[in-house]
């Protein structure tokens, strides 16, 4: 590995390999078969690991991403937030699935660190925005924006909610693992109290059949998200749909139609 200042820490060292998704929660079901990767605007293609970066941070900077991911992924995994946290099941658990006070189309989850959850999702969007990687180019947020993430990186305290904030989908059965690079979309909000529909910007993630929205506009948002915010109060709401039914399938479908490997 070659010498640089690392992108989180400021400091000159050695770079390493940093994984811009956690590798844990991109691996196939079966060990050592191939993951589907797919990027905007491109044939999609077999990888046999995650999108890594090689030039991003020094050994201090990764143990920081570090710490954060295996927190994460113990959390994410004990919760049954993510399909490799199911064990030998299908469908989502049951005793996740349905919950009466907000119907059987979302779960409540309690009893977690949400700020420290938020910190990590904010920690995703600081790798796709600082990395180089052409795969990750839909990702471009101000360098001030950026320079708040770091810093709330390094300090390990989340910013405000109201920056940049996070709504997490479960896919609530399984399907095709996949790698799939972070998206700019916009998305259609239905219904909201004396709004109507609106068309709001937002970063999409997905990885290990959960998908982050990160809201673009800053201001608003997270009353209108309510507990689906992550981290704006001690519960969160998210909503469930089947990968039957998901926009992860049908993208996956469309490109597969029009392309071979």
């Amino acid at each position: 590995m070659v010498e640089g200042i690392c992108k989180l820490t400021l400091k000159r060292g050695r770079f390493v390999r940093s994984h811009l998704i956690p590798l844990a929660l991109s691996n196939a079901e079966i060990k050592g078969a191939p993951l589907i990767q797919y990027n905007s605007g491109k044939r999609p293609s077999r990888k046999w690991s995650s999108w890594y970066d090689e030039r991003l941070v020094t050994r201090e900077g990764e143990d920081i991403l570090s710490a954060l991911d295996n927190w994460a992924i113990r959390i994410l995994r004990t919760h049954s937030l993510v399909w490799s946290g199911w064990g030998e099941a299908t469908p989502l658990p049951p005793v996740h699935a349905v919950s009466r006070a907000v119907g059987s189309s979302a779960r409540v989850v309690r009893g977690l660190d949400f700020s420290r959850l938020r910190l990590f999702l904010l920690s995703l969007l600081w790798r796709a925005a600082a990395t180089e990687l052409a795969d990750f180019s839909e990702v471009s947020i101000p360098a001030e924006h950026l320079e708040i993430l770091r810093q709330a990186l390094i300090n390990n305290i989340a910013p405000d909610e109201e920056f940049y904030p996070a709504a997490v989908t479960q896919l609530s059965t399984k399907g095709i693992q996949q790698n799939m690079v972070p998206l700019a979309q916009m998305m259609t909000v239905p219904n909201l109290p004396g709004l109507g529909i609106q068309k709001r910007p937002i970063f999409r993630f997905y990885f290990d059949g959960l998908i982050i929205h990160f809201h673009r506009l800053m201001s608003g948002v997270v009353d209108q998200l309510g507990p689906m915010a992550v981290g704006a109060s001690n519960t969160l709401v998210i909503p469930l749909i089947t990968y039957e039914r998901s926009f992860q399938r049908e993208n996956l479908v469309h490109v597969l139609r029009e392309s071979k490997f």
